[in-house]
């Protein structure tokens, strides 16, 4: 049997729903898995994910591309199709490919489409998205049984990610904090740049090496801390390509993020994980692996959806830097 298992387009998303990948092959032992991956980040998938099949998509907005797209499935001749993904558009490429058996939650009126359609109800309690994507085997009534999961990188690819930290003058002698300090989704996710600037300052008295790293939609929050810090710091934000990341996170002894694509992604290395959590609920999208500790603070008006806080930005201006200081240095 062939399946192919559309998986969500953001980051962190898509790295939730990799215990579900494990758990269908566990079920079907002898099928063939694909998966469909965002195309941004079609190489950082080849390295984490090599034992599936990928078939990297751009984000499809009209109807010229998602013939295109359908056409190609269609030739692979899948027999199951998975949707991880909840939009419409998802839904009508699996059922244009003519995937004979189509599964996934019935969501923006597609359920049509859906061979096999599920639904949540409003009044049903919201899961954590690792357990929203694991639920679909639950009403498939497929075995789940998590026994947690972490990436493995290889040693020649872990070598040479090596050899780009030493390009950068940074030392796998000494610790390294990785440190995320922007969001590719807005400000309100931006833990205050002061506060940022104030942890790394104090990090001199433990003798540990920061890189800072992240998107290009975070290079000048990164180039505003550096400029403002009275140690030296190494900067690749922007400046890494998909295929280093997984290496470059997996030499770090520590990672330092909000609510990103990167924070699940050094979780599922094992890397120790710091959260800063401010208008997202990480009882919904929080890291799910051990070694991890999430701070966030209650305020009435979290969670929420803004990119940019109208208010005070309490949410995360309420995370002292003494707090994130201790939490990091518990893994020192």
């Amino acid at each position: 049997m062939k399946i192919l298992v559309y998986l969500p387009r953001p980051l962190g998303a898509a790295i939730l729903a990799v215990p579900l990948l494990q758990l269908l092959k566990e079920n079907f032992p002898a099928s063939q898995i694909s998966i469909v991956t965002n195309q941004k980040f079609d190489e950082l998938f080849r390295i984490i994910l090599p034992e599936y099949n990928q078939i990297p998509l751009p984000e499809i907005k009209d109807i010229p591309k998602l013939k295109i797209a359908s056409s190609r499935i269609k030739k692979m001749d899948f027999d199951v199709g998975l949707l991880l993904e909840d939009s419409f558009a998802s839904a009508l490429l699996f059922y244009l490919a003519r995937i004979p058996e189509r599964w996934g939650y019935d969501h923006e009126g597609r359920g049509f489409m859906l061979t096999k359609r599920f639904a949540i109800k409003a009044t049903d309690p919201q899961l954590h998205l690792k357990y929203y994507y694991l639920n679909i085997l639950n009403k498939l009534g497929l075995k789940v049984e998590d026994r947690g999961l972490f990436f493995h990188l290889s040693e020649d690819y872990l070598a040479k990610t090596a050899e780009r930290l030493k390009e950068v003058d940074l030392s796998l002698e000494k610790p390294i904090i990785a440190v995320k300090p922007g969001s590719s989704f807005g400000l309100a996710r931006v833990w205050p740049i002061e506060n940022q600037v104030q942890l790394i300052n104090r990090f001199s008295t433990i003798s540990a090496q920061v890189l800072l790293l992240g998107s290009p939609a975070s290079q000048e929050i990164s180039q505003k801390i550096a400029g403002q810090l009275d140690r030296q710091v190494v900067d690749l934000t922007g400046r890494l390509n998909m295929q280093e990341i997984p290496g470059v996170l997996a030499h770090s002894r520590v990672f330092l993020g909000n609510d990103s694509g990167l924070t699940h992604l050094a979780n599922f290395l094992g890397i120790p994980v710091i959260g800063l959590y401010g208008p997202t609920d990480p009882q919904i999208c929080g890291p799910v692996r051990q070694p991890s500790v999430v701070l966030k603070k209650p305020v009435p008006c979290a969670p929420c959806t803004y990119k940019t806080c109208p208010y005070d930005h309490r949410c995360l201006k309420n995370i002292t830097v003494e707090e994130v200081f201790q939490a990091i240095s518990t893994y020192l």
